[in-house]
């Protein structure tokens, strides 16, 4: 004997809805909640125009804006899950970095030094604590460069990307 119709359509709904569910928990994840973030600092004496280059369906950073202007001796922080992409900046090099849901980034800049390249750029991963090799990669205005790039699954934990755009020295 078949169940009623409105058995059926509860048992049907029911199932619908559990699916609907599984899938919600697949796109979200508890580390979202942590507060994760990417920070853009500029130690220029000018201003820095920063595209963004958004990567694996990544959001944007900038309030979907494609540019963001950061101002002498200034900083931005945006708060993210999760993102990949590319930082462009005239005069630096391109940072491109990954944090990932779980904590698990990895990052890269150029680490030599060019006359083209007049903009120095530091990529610094921050957590409490950091786990794995995380260094900073870039070139600083004065001192040795550092890492060109940290491959993924070497630095976990990350809840902060820095980016840091510097003065080239005079």
């Amino acid at each position: 004997m078949a169940p009623p119709a409105s058995k059926l359509s509860m048992s049907l709904l029911l199932a619908v809805a559990i699916l609907a569910a599984s899938a919600s928990a697949q796109t979200t994840h508890d580390n979202c909640a942590k507060n994760k973030k990417i920070t853009v600092q500029n130690l220029c004496a000018h201003d820095v125009s920063l595209t963004l280059e958004p990567l694996a369906n990544s959001p944007h950073l900038f309030n979907g804006a494609p540019q963001y202007v950061l101002h002498p001796r200034s900083h931005a922080e945006f708060p993210v899950c999760w993102w990949t992409g590319r930082l462009h900046a005239p005069g630096a090099p391109t940072a491109e970095f990954h944090v990932g849901v779980d904590g698990g980034s990895f990052y890269l800049t150029s680490n030599t030094r060019s006359p083209a390249q007049s903009v120095p750029v530091i990529v610094s991963p921050h957590g409490a604590p950091l786990l794995g090799e995380c260094p900073a990669v870039g070139c600083p205005v004065e001192g040795r460069c550092s890492a060109a790039q940290v491959p993924s699954g070497r630095c976990r934990n990350v809840q902060e990307i820095k980016v840091i755009y510097c003065s080239p020295r005079v």
